[in-house]
């Protein structure tokens, strides 16, 4: 069978289903009747997804007889912002798209991101599925509703919350995806296994390599081991009120090293890798975590092969993007700090030098 699992997302309101398999596209539409999704259906991707996919995926749809309308925008993260909604929007509307559409986000995070966000304006609300076609989408954005667009003064700041139907998560959608964009999803595997799966994290100790190269049982085992735990965090804190805070663990410095890089720099998973190790570094300091677990945390990242040189980032911008990071508590900044493999702690009395000090020992480690 094409799918392997299922993972539901349990919210107070209703229930969603994330599928995950391989070579799941020749049951693609089936499904969408299973959730009475009918015309017309509205694809919005990117050119790099376009690229490798797009055709078959069209066909599976065209041939089930669906109406559909394709938008395809140019990949990258700096089209996260209020001129590509705009457009978008302006074009759907030129197009007479009804509020009765579908809305499938084909693509990585930013696409999920920015298609969600989309959806959930578009004439007050459209139906929206989850098609993520990276590691990163896979095992964290496509799940749990977080939608959105950034502005100058930040990352993410303009969104909602807004469920989809369904999370399509084909793992045959990776095989296309360059070796850095699976080095940005193991950015948010390692958070997974630090936040709450010290099963997932000795898998990586042991088996990183394989993730890497994709190897089908591994791949598989580790976009289902996060997306259980994603499903599970969501499910009992759909909104971010208190158990979801857990996953910002390496988000909150993680931004401030992406925004420092003017989102061009980093990738998102490779910034979240760097606010992994200054955030344990900072709760080694707090004598939150032992040395033994920042030791394993340290030589586990250092395993990832990021190859990007951060040594001209400037501490006073990424200390200055952090102040503003919408996690904030009035003038003090949230973390999720470890408190050991597999558990984390909400801090928010954390000394600013220390901070500092942290950037600047991240910094120095390159």
């Amino acid at each position: 069978m094409p799918i392997r699992k299922q993972i539901n997302v349990n919210l107070k309101d209703r229930t969603y289903p994330v599928y995950l398999g391989e070579a799941m596209h020749s049951i693609f539409s089936d499904v969408c009747r299973q959730h009475s999704i009918s015309d017309p259906v509205v694809v919005i991707t990117d050119r790099n997804v376009a690229n490798f996919h797009l055709k078959l995926f069209k066909k599976s749809l065209i041939d089930a007889g669906f109406q559909l309308f394709t938008f395809e925008i140019p990949a990258g993260e700096t089209q996260k912002n209020i001129k590509r909604v705009h457009t978008l929007i302006t074009e759907m509307l030129e197009k007479r798209i009804p509020r009765s559409a579908t809305v499938l986000a084909f693509g990585g995070g930013v696409i999920g991101d920015l298609t969600g966000f989309v959806a959930s304006i578009y004439q007050r609300g459209v139906r929206l599925v989850q098609i993520p076609t990276t590691l990163l989408a896979q095992i964290d954005s496509a799940i749990g509703g977080k939608v959105g667009i950034n502005h100058p003064l930040g990352k993410n700041m303009i969104g909602a919350f807004y469920q989809p139907l369904f999370v399509w998560s084909d793992i045959d959608y990776l095989k296309t995806l360059p070796v850095r964009e699976i080095i940005c999803g193991i950015g948010e595997v390692v958070k997974y296994g630090i936040i709450r799966s010290a099963e997932l994290f000795e898998f990586l100790e042991s088996t990183l390599d394989k993730v890497m190269e994709l190897d089908k049982e591994s791949i598989l085992f580790v976009v289902e081991q996060c997306s259980k735990i994603k499903a599970e965090v969501v499910s009992q804190d759909e909104r971010e009120s208190g158990l979801r805070m857990i996953l910002n663990c390496g988000h909150t410095i993680g931004h401030g090293f992406e925004s420092a890089g003017n989102y061009k720099l980093l990738k998102h998973g490779e910034a979240i890798l760097l606010g992994l190790v200054a955030e344990s570094y900072i709760a080694s300091k707090m004598g939150l975590l032992d040395n033994d677990a920042f030791e394993r945390i340290l030589a586990l990242v250092n395993k990832v092969p990021v190859k990007v040189k951060i040594s001209s980032l400037k501490i006073n911008k990424i200390f200055s993007a952090i102040s503003r990071d919408k996690k904030r508590t009035l003038k003090k900044s949230r973390f999720a700090l470890p408190v050991k493999i597999g558990d984390v702690k909400i801090v928010e009395d954390v000394d600013e030098k220390l901070i500092q000090e942290a950037i600047k020992y991240t910094i120095r480690r390159g």
